[in-house]
């Protein structure tokens, strides 16, 4: 599909190699888009060949535009110093790539990122631990990875996804053991996951004076691993439970899973594993215990079975990636996982490479921790920033806003744009923030329909959808005469926006930054609002509406797409 690079790149590769012969360098990631003063895209390739070619970047600059300003693509040609030659594109090149990418959306979409399109990917994200409610902290993570696995479904891609859920470790014994020692089962049976959570923090208060109860802990553990029908079938109500709790959180969020295979779920393949690293020489022992020793000396030893015998969360991660590559055979393996884990991964990776599981490429998605701008919000020490809390405080002051800021609405549409504002709001939050850094939890930047927020980019997106639905319904009379067709410098300004969504995804996938999206979302958003506000639509001339009807259907398409990636919904009514 041409792109302004494309028709861009194509004239630069004919007239360098007119004058210089066949380039050493690939024209087209010479070129960039530039700021309106300078034109529309810019090149430094006469930068890149000044050595190859004896040359200063400015004399190769200036020759190459002089033959540039030729070609009737071109309506100005400049070369500038230290040498990059700017250009401006002709009203015919703007309305093919428009006219293009209209007609050919998905296409159009996926011109970038053909690359990713055919990849068979599994991922993990969210990872609840099971017996516990689900804090502040599983957003991140639960967000994060639905974004990037419908970034890639969006594309094309194949994407199972895997929920690896926390219903094993040594937080298990300490819990049936709580419930051994202090549960009232009929009791927990009214509240499941409140009562094991305050029999959870129990546990930890009277560790505090009694030295002996981690021991106590750990032999629970241990008799859940090896089969022991009291504390399998406390286990498997505990799961059950907390099941029911989770669920209908990833109702609200609409995040779906493929599967929810937990840490349980890879109990049997572990012998295997451990044995595999046997024979292999690869784990050793160690003060009991059998341990991979890392390649990097600084780094310390993975641990695969402590010395009583049991496995630990790494082992399972290992089981894991065998299931994945003997299941699925994917091309890519992604966990989205807090930023503290990246030493757990690092030496998951390592083993697995060594132990030959898979050739797929592993990934770990770090993020950084989430900060609150309003310090009421912050955790307590002892006590736990629940999600639901969240999601229904997001609830109530979405409500706030949809009744002080709109009008005409019936009550059930008020509600579904409560719903619909208050979701989008915490996952645009997120998204639109480097997922490296701490993430800071902002309500006035979040539900306002000013700024860099999730209302306003639905707004904008509603209010192009209305424009369409008027001008389809519409055969209102348009001025005869005087009638423009070459595209004005704010129509060009757009259109070289929209231009721009195929970067935007590629960049999103090849970094796995969602924010990628968010922020050219935005951008946009800014560009289309300041059009909308100038130019008239439907009692426009008749080439004027049609070219700014096709301009604000692509807006509308891209603005789809883009909040489709992003998993937020657009509302029918706003």
């Amino acid at each position: 599909m041409n792109t302004f690079k494309h028709y861009y790149a194509t004239a630069l590769e004919k007239a360098y190699t007119a004058l210089y012969g066949k380039s050493d360098t690939d024209v087209l990631t010479s070129i960039e888009y530039t700021e309106p003063q300078f034109g529309h895209l810019t090149s430094n390739i006469a930068m890149r060949a000044s050595r190859q070619l004896g040359k200063s970047p400015m004399d190769i600059a200036e020759t190459l535009a002089d033959l540039l300003q030729k070609d009737k693509v071109f309506t100005k040609v400049s070369a500038v110093a230290p040498g990059f030659i700017n250009v401006s594109l002709g009203d015919e090149v703007f309305a093919g790539v428009i006219a293009g990418a209209a007609s050919d959306f998905s296409k159009f979409m996926r011109s970038e990122s053909e690359e990713f399109s055919a990849k068979n990917i599994v991922m993990e994200y969210s990872h609840p631990n099971i017996g516990k409610p689900m804090g502040v902290h599983h957003l991140l993570s639960t967000v994060i990875g639905d974004a990037i696995k419908r970034s890639y479904r969006e594309i094309g891609a194949t994407v199972v996804a895997d929920n690896f859920i926390g219903d094993l470790g040594t937080q298990f014994g300490k819990l049936i053991h709580a419930v051994k020692s202090w549960g009232d089962l009929e009791k927990i049976e009214l509240d499941p996951i409140t009562e094991l959570l305050k029999l959870y923090v129990q546990f930890h208060i009277e560790a505090e004076s009694d030295v002996e109860l981690d021991d106590a802990a750990r032999v629970e553990y241990k008799k859940l691993e090896d089969g022991d029908p009291e504390n399998r079938a406390l286990w498997q109500k505990i799961i059950g439970w907390s099941k029911a709790e989770i669920q209908p959180i990833y109702d609200e969020l609409d995040v779906e899973f493929d599967y929810m295979n937990g840490e349980s779920f890879y109990e049997k393949a572990l012998p295997g594993i451990i044995d595999q690293g046997v024979k292999k020489d690869i784990f050793v022992e160690s003060q009991g215990a059998l341990v991979y020793t890392m390649k990097n000396p600084d780094l310390p030893p993975a641990i695969v079975r402590k010395k009583d015998g049991a496995t630990l969360y790494l082992t399972r991660d290992l089981a894991r990636i065998e299931y994945w590559e003997q299941t699925w055979h994917p091309d890519l393996m992604i966990v989205v996982v807090d930023m503290a884990q990246s030493l757990h991964f690092q030496q998951v990776f390592e083993v697995a490479e060594a132990m030959e599981l898979t050739d797929a490429q592993n990934v770990h998605v770090g993020f950084g921790r989430m900060q609150f701008a309003d310090s009421s919000m912050s955790t307590r020490k002892g006590n736990i920033l629940l999600l639901h809390d969240l999601i229904d405080e997001a609830k109530k002051r979405a409500r706030e806003l949809v009744d002080s800021k709109t009008k005409d609405l019936t009550d059930d549409e008020k509600h579904e744009l409560t719903e619909v504002l208050a979701i989008g709001s915490l996952k645009y939050n997120i998204l639109s923030q480097n997922r490296q850094s701490n993430i800071t939890f902002d309500w006035s930047k979040m539900l306002t329909f000013e700024g860099n927020s999730a209302p306003y980019l639905v707004y904008s997106t509603v209010r192009a959808r209305s424009i369409a639905q008027k001008a389809a319904q519409q055969t209102a009379e348009v001025e005869q005469g005087n009638s423009r067709t070459q595209f004005s410098d704010l129509e060009k300004q757009l259109a070289l926006h929209l231009s721009k969504f195929p970067y935007a995804v590629k960049e999103s996938l090849a970094e796995y930054r969602p924010n990628a999206i968010a922020n050219y979302l935005y951008g946009l958003a800014q560009s289309y609002n300041s059009f909308y506000n100038t130019v008239e639509f439907l009692k426009a001339s008749q080439a004027d509406r049609e070219r700014r009807l096709q301009l604000n259907q692509l807006f509308i398409e891209i603005m789809s797409s883009g909040l489709q990636m992003l998993g937020i919904e657009i509302p029918t009514k706003m």
